[in-house]
């Protein structure tokens, strides 16, 4: 693919990333000033939401389908690119979205004595978690767009899957360390 069509199609992706993140995460907002949800419903539909992508990832294997185009035309890119590394990386998110709604789910078990909705929350703290949703978002992609995009054979990317969810899991950890100074220093005083 040539470098001006490819840098094209990243920065669409960008912007549809960016503008699906920030329409989910606004209509949360609303909904949550709107009616007084609970932290173990709110768990319980995100785990059932979570389980729902994972099971039919599971069912769609190998598709590149999408139902925005470019999201297809980036699966189909990636896919060429990286080769059996994309149906690892592919299986293995499936996996972590199963394992993540068993979270929520237990979540929303933990919480069932949590009268509080979720508007007692400070707002301050909704907004940072915003930006640190945002910028994860944006830095995974970069990290993503360079490691495959500058590869030029495909044994560049072997153990790209591995290498990648190691990479998450550095990035989540730094993320909580973030998130519990931010409660510790701005929220619980």
């Amino acid at each position: 693919m040539e470098q001006a069509t490819l840098k094209k199609m990243r920065t669409k992706q960008i912007v549809a990333s960016n503008l699906i993140a920030g329409i989910m995460i606004v209509a949360f907002f609303i909904l949550i000033q709107i009616s007084e949800i609970r932290f173990t419903h709110f768990f319980f539909c995100l785990g059932i939401f979570m389980l729902l992508q994972g099971i039919l990832g599971f069912i769609k294997k190998g598709s590149t389908k999408s139902f925005i185009p470019i999201f297809e035309q980036v699966a189909i890119y990636e896919k060429e690119k990286l080769g059996k590394e994309w149906e690892k990386e592919q299986r293995m998110e499936n996996i972590w979205k199963v394992v993540l709604s068993g979270i929520m789910f237990f979540q929303s078990f933990s919480f069932q004595n949590v009268t509080n909705p979720f508007f007692d929350i400070e707002p301050i703290f909704l907004i940072f978690l915003l930006v640190i949703a945002l910028a994860l978002i944006n830095v995974s992609m970069l990290f993503r767009f360079r490691k495959i995009d500058r590869s030029t054979e495909e044994h560049e990317l072997k153990g790209y899957t591995k290498e990648s969810n190691m990479m998450a899991m550095v990035l989540g950890l730094l993320t909580v360390i973030v998130i519990f100074f931010f409660i510790i220093v701005f929220v619980l005083p």
